[in-house]
């Protein structure tokens, strides 16, 4: 194996040959994500214990500890991007594993741990279930793998046991996950009538708390909450933030759960876990104490003017969409968007800084590959006020710059708009972004297909889908086409997944230190 390029994701957890629990539903989720997983077993069965005598037994603390030992002798603790653990049988194997993790966090200081505490189940008051390991390996758990965790997915009942804390409402699991001083993502939260929760709580003085909540479902499968901790790690490992690992986890697992019941199996139905993102149905987290929306907004030129698509941080609307003639319009929608994304250049160059436009522009440009040929360079602040497009490319080159295409000129209205408006002091709100480097950015590579054929639409559908917009929202296409086309509201779409992130602080600047215009303009670009 080439650690370098494919570095492993190490499992401790359990190995159960028939059925699809432990290490072989977190080993095959994995490998159809293109990882790959090394498993150390804690123990061998033949069969969840739950369905009578498992056969085999637990793996022995000394041959658990040389299987480490190995790996480390091999650097696989060095080369490992992730470690995922799970169900343990003794406090010797806890304490073993707890070793194995200080020691490779300290030649890898980039390690992802996710502890998810398996120890227990019932109602999170303790008025049924139960642990059903020995309260050793309960106390070596809480008292020596998670303070190594960065991230933490226990059920509520575990929540529950691990911090001395009864939870009956998810404002009592959101304070008692801020106990344990690391993000946590809690299933089986009790929620409103008929629903259970998933809480995920983020670390620190922020102590933000996100709720998705789903309908009950009976015959749940043995498995879910291991299927449930690998979809959240595998989020995590493409870097998505905490409220995004508790979406995609809940939509992935509750599929499963859904197919696994409807084809009355035993075990559950991996396969439904992995399908494309507009196929799973959507789940809307909404932020745990909030009173009132809180909008953000992604702008794109249409036909009609501009074409907004609207979305509450606090999850308590839906997304919305809108047409506004102007761009005031849009500044002073009833929304109040306070943080707004748009399409468009802000701020000009009076002379070229290089070719190919202004840095922001290049850079952007070098990160699209196949797609660089979407990001125009912005005309130079003389030509601005020209009529015609001969009038515009003329100034364009009198103040050194190149001619200008017909479809740079094609916006010169809208440019002038958002100038007109635009002032430093406004910055904080309305920032210039780039549909194109927005989809590249939250895909991992820039699309393959024009975003104007068949393909190309599909494919930005399915990211932001996959960022958690519904499909409704955009499929069948809400506006005539001469009042903004389909590949319009995409786009802005696409701007407002980038205000979003501009709101949460996890936006891409290009350049990292932006320059200002002769007005004093910042001229970036955000996705």
């Amino acid at each position: 194996m080439d650690l370098d390029s494919n570095p492993p994701v190490i499992l401790l957890t359990s190995h159960v040959a028939g059925s699809r629990v432990g290490g072989s539903v977190t080993s095959e989720i994995l490998l159809r994500r293109g990882h790959t997983p090394e498993l150390v077993p804690t123990v061998v069965f033949g069969r969840h214990p739950g369905r009578g005598a498992p056969g085999g037994g637990a793996v022995p603390d000394a041959l658990f500890s040389g299987a480490l030992d190995g790996l480390k002798a091999e650097r696989h603790d060095r080369a490992a991007q992730a470690i995922l653990t799970g169900y343990f049988a003794s406090p010797g194997q806890v304490e073993a594993s707890a070793r194995f993790i200080e020691e490779a966090r300290a030649h890898n200081p980039h390690l992802f741990v996710l502890v998810d505490p398996i120890c227990g189940d019932g109602t999170p008051d303790g008025t049924a279930g139960g642990l059903y390991v020995e309260a050793a390996t309960a106390r070596a758990l809480r008292d020596r793998l998670l303070p190594l965790a960065d991230l933490i997915t226990p059920n509520a009942f575990e929540l529950a046991w691990l911090t001395g804390t009864p939870i009956a409402s998810p404002e009592d699991a959101a304070q008692a996950a801020q106990t344990l001083g690391r993000d946590t993502l809690v299933t089986s939260v009790p929620g409103s009538p008929g629903a259970l929760g998933v809480l995920a709580v983020e670390a620190g003085s922020s102590g933000a708390a996100w709720l998705a909540e789903t309908g009950r479902l009976d015959r749940v499968p043995y498995g879910t909450g291991d299927l449930f901790a690998v979809q959240a790690l595998c989020a995590r490992l493409d870097g998505a933030p905490l409220k995004t690992l508790a979406r995609i986890a809940t939509q992935r697992t509750r599929a499963a759960i859904q197919a696994t019941v409807q084809a009355g199996a035993s075990d559950l139905v991996l396969a439904a876990s992995e399908a494309g993102a507009q196929s799973l149905e959507p789940v809307r987290m909404t932020r745990l104490g909030a009173r009132s929306p809180a909008w953000v907004m992604g702008l794109d030129g249409c036909p009609a003017g501009w074409v907004g698509v609207m979305i509450d941080l606090n999850g308590l609307e839906a997304p919305r969409l809108s047409v506004y003639a102007g761009i005031t319009d849009a500044l002073n929608a009833p929304e109040h968007a306070h943080v707004i994304a748009v399409d468009m250049p802000i701020g000009f160059e009076t002379a070229p800084s290089g070719p190919g436009g202004r840095a922001c522009e290049r850079e952007a440009r070098a990160r699209l590959g196949q797609r660089r040929s979407s990001i125009f360079a912005a005309p130079l602040r003389t030509a601005l006020p020209a009529r015609s497009h001969e009038e515009a490319s003329r100034l364009n080159r009198a103040a050194g710059g190149p001619g200008l295409s017909r479809q740079s000129f094609n916006l010169f209205a809208k440019m002038r708009e958002i100038d007109a408006v635009m002032s430093p002091a406004l910055e904080g709100c309305l920032h210039e972004s780039h549909p194109e480097l927005i989809f590249a950015t939250l895909a991992g590579r820039p699309m393959a297909h024009a975003k104007r054929t068949p393909g190309g639409r599909a494919e930005r559908l399915d990211v932001l889908v996959d960022q958690g917009l519904d499909p409704a929202l955009f499929e069948p296409h809400p506006f005539k086409h001469k009042v903004a086309a389909p590949d319009d509201v995409l786009d802005a779409a696409a701007c407002a997944l980038a205000a979003v992130r501009l709101a949460e602080g996890n936006a891409l600047c290009l350049p990292a230190d932006p320059p200002r215009d002769d007005t004093g303009l910042r001229m970036a670009i955000f996705a």
